[in-house]
C-alpha cells in the first residue's frame, strides 16, 4: 500500500517498538483465542473485541492508495473508507507544526477467521522486524502509519447527529415513540442480508420496538430499515450504548430518518392575470421532471402545462391551500422568474409527488425510506412501474429542490447520494439538486454589538460576513444528497427581483452584490472535495438580523417577508383564487431556476440541430451536453479575486487550501446561460460528444480563427468537460471513470497559455464529473500545428475495474476582445468543414 502524507508534510512516526506497545494490546486476547474454535465465541460475545464477522477500523495517518486491493487479498470484505482528523499524540505529529491536526483516513473492513489469521500473523511479522511474504509488502506501510484499529462500536453506530436528534424528539414528546433509520452492513450474499434482518427484527421485539420498512438496494450496497423504538429504550441507549441495537454486530449506522420537509409559509402576495395564454408546445413530451409536492394543476400560471403523475392517490388528501412547494417550484421551471416576464417552457413539465401535506406545511413520506422514494420515482419515469410502461421516457432533466436536513454531509457519502450517482448512469439522467438551506445563527468575528455592524462600511461587514462563514464551514455543510458526484448541486446566489435597495428597519443587506451565495446557501465542498455546489442561482438577496448582541454579535437570516428580496412566483391563493402569486425564496428556487436554464438549453440545441440530436451525439449523450453547457458559462465575479487576497493561508503554496474555500462559497460561479444560447461574432463554441475506455484517450483539433495568426489581442478559451461516473461504493476510490482534459501540442497551450487565477485550482476541477477551466492570452504568436489548438481527453479507472466505455460531452468556446476585429464565428466555422475530432488512442 502505497503512502501519502497531508499536503507534503514531515510527519514524525513511531519506531517499531512504540508501534507494538501500542498495538499489541489490541490483538492480545484475539491471538490467545483465534485458533480455538471452541473459544472464538468469547470474541464475538465482546463487542469491543476484534472478531470474525464483524468490522474492524483502521485508522491511519496519511491515506493509502490501494488499501481496498490489499484487503480483499487477505481476504476481508472491503466496507468502505473516509477521511478523517486525528490530534496529535507523542507517536504522530507534525514535526514543523507539533500541535496541528493530522489528517488521516479510516478503514472498514469485515474479516472471517482466516483473514484475522492472515492479519495476525503480518502484524507478527511487523512488530519483529521479519520480511514480509510475497505480495504482502504494503502492510509494513500500514502497520507504520496505524494509529490505531479496533471493532465497530456504539460509538461509531450513533453518530453524534444522531444522539442530538433522538434527545430533540424526547424532548419534543417525551412518551412517544422514536421513529429513526437503521443502516446495516451490505451482504452481497442474500443469505446473509436475510439473517441480519431476521436479527435486527428480534433485537427490535427485544426492546418493544417494530419495523415500519425495509429496503435493499444492492447496486448502491444499501440496506436499511425503518423502525420505531419506545421513548424509554432509546433513553437506555443513550444512557447506556454498549447495550442493545448499539452493540449489534450487523448494524452499521443509527441515523435519524431521512426527511425533507417545506414548511408553510407566510402569505404576502397578491392575485396576478386571470388567465394566461394557452400553452402551445413544441411537442407533448416532457423532457423535465420535478420530484416535489403536489402543484395546484388549475392555476393559471399551471393550467395546462402539467402532466403530473400521482399512483398514490395524494390529490384526495393534500389540500389545495398547502400545495405551496411544488406550485412555487413549477411556476418557477415553466415561466422563471414572474417579475422578469419570461416566455414560458415550450414543453409540459412531468411532476411526480414525493411530498405529503402536514400540519404545518409539507415533509416526504412518514412511514417509508426517502432512498425507496427517489429510487421507484424515477425507476417508475424511465424503465416503469410493475407491468406499466415508463411515464415518462424522454425525460433528461430531473429536478430534486429538496433536502435532508437530518443529513449534512460530512465525509461519508449519504445513501441518497449514492442512489442519485447510481440513476444518473443507469438511466442517463441530469438530476439538478438544491444544496440545502442553512438558516443557523452566524457568529460575526470583530463585531459585538449590532450597532457597530450597522456603522461599518458595506465593504467591512462583507469582508466580516465571508471570514465567518469561512470559520464555520464545517457547520453550514451541503445537505444530502447535494453531494452527489454524477448531479449538478445548485447554491443560491444573492440576487432576487424583489428587491428594490430599501429594506426595512433591522435588516442589513450582507453583501454588496448579487452575484455571490446568499448566506443561507449550504457551502461547499463535496464528497473527496469535489467543487459543490458547482453553480449559483438565484435564490433571494437573503438580509440579516440581530439575534444576539454584547460580547459577539450574532445574526440570522430573515425568514419572514421575501416579498423585500424574493422571487416571484405562483402560489395557492388562501382565498381560493386560481391566480394567486407571492415571493419565495432559498436553494429550492435556484435550482428550479437551473433546471429552466438547462431545459432552454435543450431547446436552443434541438432547434439548431431541426429538432433532433446531431448526427454526432446520441441522445444518451444529451443530458451531459446539458450538463456541460450549464458549467461552461459560468465564472467567479469579481469578488473571487476579493477573497483570493482575503482569505488565508497565504503565502507561497497555498493557493491551494485558499481557493477551494472560496469554491466552498463561489463552486464555479453564476453561470451566463444566454451567452451560452446565443452566438457573438467574436466568440465561437463547440461541442463534442463520444464515449471512451479507460486507459486510452481521444484526440481533439480545435480550429483557431485565420485572423489571429501572429496578432496580438486579448483573447481566452473556455473548456468543459461532463459525464456520469459508474461509481463502486466498496472502494476507496468510489468514482470508476476518472476523465481529464487537458493540451496535447508540443507548445500545449500556446495560444492560451495564462490559466486564470480566479477560479478553482487545476487539482480542484479533476475531482469530480464536470472539468471546467478558463485560460487566457494576449501576446502575439504565429500559429503552429496547422492553426489548431490539440486537446486531450483522457480516462483512467481509479475505483476498479472499468467494464465499458464512459459517455461524456465536451464544450470549448474561443474568444478575442471585441476591439480586436475577429471575426470568430465564421473563420471558426469555414474551418469546420474538415471534421474536428481524429480519435486516437493514447
Amino acid at each position: 500500500m502505497r503512502g501519502r502524507g497531508g499536503g507534503g508534510a514531515s510527519i514524525s512516526r513511531p519506531s517499531r517498538d512504540r508501534q507494538r506497545e501500542r498495538i499489541d494490546p489490541r490483538f492480545e486476547r484475539l491471538s490467545r483465542l483465534i485458533d480455538d474454535p471452541q473459544r472464538i465465541l468469547e470474541l464475538t460475545g465482546d463487542p469491543a473485541s476484534i472478531a470474525p464477522e464483524r468490522a474492524i477500523v483502521f485508522e491511519v495517518e496519511g491515506a493509502l492508495e490501494d488499501f481496498y486491493a490489499q484487503a480483499r487479498a487477505l481476504g476481508f470484505e472491503y466496507l468502505g473508507d473516509y477521511e478523517d482528523d486525528f490530534d496529535p499524540s507523542d507517536d504522530f505529529f507534525d514535526e514543523d507544526h507539533p500541535d496541528k491536526i493530522l489528517g488521516g483516513r479510516v478503514y472498514l473492513a469485515m474479516p472471517d477467521v482466516q483473514a484475522l489469521r492472515e492479519l495476525l500473523s503480518l502484524w507478527n511479522r511487523f512488530k519483529t522486524g521479519q520480511r514480509m511474504p510475497n505480495g504482502r509488502g504494503a502492510w509494513r506501510e500500514l502497520f507504520s502509519r496505524l494509529i490505531d484499529v479496533r471493532a465497530w462500536g456504539p460509538q461509531d453506530r450513533i453518530p453524534l447527529e444522531t444522539v442530538r436528534a433522538f434527545e430533540e424528539e424526547l424532548e419534543r414528546d417525551p412518551g412517544a415513540p422514536v421513529r429513526f433509520e437503521v443502516e446495516l452492513w451490505f451482504h452481497s450474499n442474500e443469505a446473509r442480508r436475510a439473517q441480519a434482518l431476521d436479527r435486527l427484527t428480534a433485537e427490535l421485539a427485544g426492546a418493544g420496538g417494530s419495523l415500519i420498512d425495509h429496503v435493499v438496494v444492492p447496486e448502491i450496497h444499501y440496506d436499511a430499515a425503518l423502525v420505531d423504538l419506545p421513548a424509554a429504550s432509546v433513553r437506555d441507549l443513550l444512557d447506556n450504548p454498549d447495550v442493545g441495537l448499539a452493540r449489534a454486530d450487523e448494524v452499521m449506522f443509527l441515523r435519524p430518518q431521512s426527511v425533507a420537509r417545506a414548511p408553510a409559509s407566510e402569505n404576502d402576495g397578491e392575485d396576478g392575470p386571470a388567465a394566461i395564454d394557452a400553452p402551445v408546445f413544441v411537442s407533448n413530451e416532457p423532457v423535465a421532471a420535478l420530484l416535489d409536492g403536489l402543484p395546484v394543476e388549475n392555476h393559471a400560471r399551471l393550467a395546462g402545462r402539467l402532466r403530473v403523475d400521482d399512483p398514490e392517490g395524494l390529490a384526495a388528501i393534500y389540500p389545495v391551500a398547502q400545495r405551496e412547494h411544488g406550485t412555487e417550484m413549477a411556476s418557477l421551471i415553466l415561466h422563471g422568474d414572474l417579475n422578469h416576464g419570461e416566455a414560458p417552457l415550450p414543453r409540459p413539465l412531468y411532476v411526480r409527488p414525493v411530498f405529503q401535506p402536514t400540519g404545518n406545511g409539507e415533509r416526504t413520506p412518514y412511514d417509508r425510506l426517502l432512498v425507496d422514494v427517489i429510487h421507484q420515482a424515477v425507476r417508475r419515469i424511465k424503465a416503469g412501474d410493475g407491468d406499466e410502461p415508463a411515464a415518462a421516457p424522454q425525460v433528461v432533466l430531473i429536478n430534486l429542490s429538496l433536502a435532508d436536513e437530518k443529513r449534512p454531509f460530512a465525509r461519508i457519502m449519504s445513501p441518497l447520494g449514492r442512489l442519485l450517482d447510481y440513476l444518473s448512469w443507469r438511466y442517463g439522467v441530469l438530476f439538478l439538486v438544491s444544496a440545502g438551506n442553512i438558516t443557523d445563527r452566524l457568529p460575526i468575528d470583530g463585531y459585538a454589538t449590532w450597532g457597530d455592524f450597522e456603522d461599518a462600511t458595506p465593504e467591512d461587514r462583507e469582508r466580516a460576513v465571508f471570514a465567518s462563514l469561512n470559520a464555520q464551514k464545517s457547520q453550514r455543510t451541503l445537505l444530502s444528497p447535494a453531494e452527489a458526484m454524477n448531479a449538478l448541486t445548485i447554491g443560491a446566489a444573492h440576487a432576487g427581483s424583489a428587491f428594490n435597495g430599501t429594506l426595512a428597519a433591522g435588516r442589513i443587506d450582507p453583501f454588496t452584490t448579487d452575484d455571490v451565495a446568499n448566506i443561507i446557501s449550504a457551502m461547499g465542498l463535496g464528497f473527496k472535495k469535489v467543487v459543490k455546489p458547482e453553480l449559483l442561482f438565484s435564490g433571494g438577496r437573503a438580509p440579516v438580523t440581530m439575534v444576539a448582541s454584547g460580547e459577539q454579535l450574532e445574526v440570522r437570516p430573515v425568514n419572514a417577508g421575501a416579498r423585500q428580496f424574493g422571487l416571484k412566483a405562483a402560489k395557492p391563493s388562501p382565498a381560493g383564487a386560481t391566480n394567486y402569486e407571492d415571493f419565495t425564496w432559498g436553494t429550492s428556487a435556484a435550482t428550479a431556476l437551473a433546471t429552466r436554464a438547462a431545459h432552454r438549453i435543450h431547446d436552443a440545441l434541438m432547434d439548431r440541430a431541426g429538432g433532433s440530436m446531431h448526427a454526432d451525439a446520441t441522445i444518451d449523450q444529451l443530458p451531459l451536453l446539458l450538463k456541460a453547457l450549464m458549467v461552461h458559462g459560468a465564472r467567479w465575479s469579481n469578488k473571487g479575486a476579493m477573497l483570493d487576497g482575503f482569505f488565508g493561508p497565504q503565502g507561497q503554496g497555498s493557493h491551494l487550501a485558499r481557493r477551494d474555500d472560496i469554491a466552498r462559497i463561489l463552486g464555479y460561479g453564476v453561470p451566463d446561460i444566454q451567452r451560452v444560447i446565443d452566438c457573438t461574432e467574436n466568440r465561437a463554441t463547440l461541442l463534442g460528444a463520444g464515449s471512451i475506455s479507460a486507459d486510452s484517450a481521444v484526440l481533439y483539433r480545435i480550429p483557431l480563427p485565420d485572423g489571429l495568426d501572429g496578432v496580438r489581442a486579448l483573447r481566452s478559451l473556455t473548456t468543459t468537460l461532463a459525464w456520469f461516473s459508474p461509481m463502486n461504493p466498496r472502494h476507496q476510490g468510489y468514482r470508476m471513470a476518472a476523465l481529464d482534459i487537458s493540451a496535447a501540442g508540443d507548445d500545449r497551450y500556446w495560444m492560451a497559455d495564462s490559466r486564470d487565477s480566479a477560479q478553482p485550482t487545476d487539482k480542484a476541477i479533476v475531482r469530480g464529473t464536470v472539468c471546467h477551466e478558463r485560460r487566457t492570452g494576449e501576446d502575439a504568436r504565429v500559429f503552429v500545428d496547422d492553426g489548431h489548438l490539440l486537446l486531450r481527453v483522457s480516462c483512467r479507472a481509479p475505483a476498479g475495474v472499468l467494464a465499458g466505455p464512459v459517455p461524456y460531452a465536451l464544450a470549448v468556446s474561443f474568444e478575442v476582445a471585441v476591439g480586436a476585429g475577429i471575426q470568430v464565428y465564421e473563420q471558426v466555422r469555414a474551418r469546420l468543414a474538415v471534421p474536428v475530432r481524429a480519435g486516437a488512442p493514447s
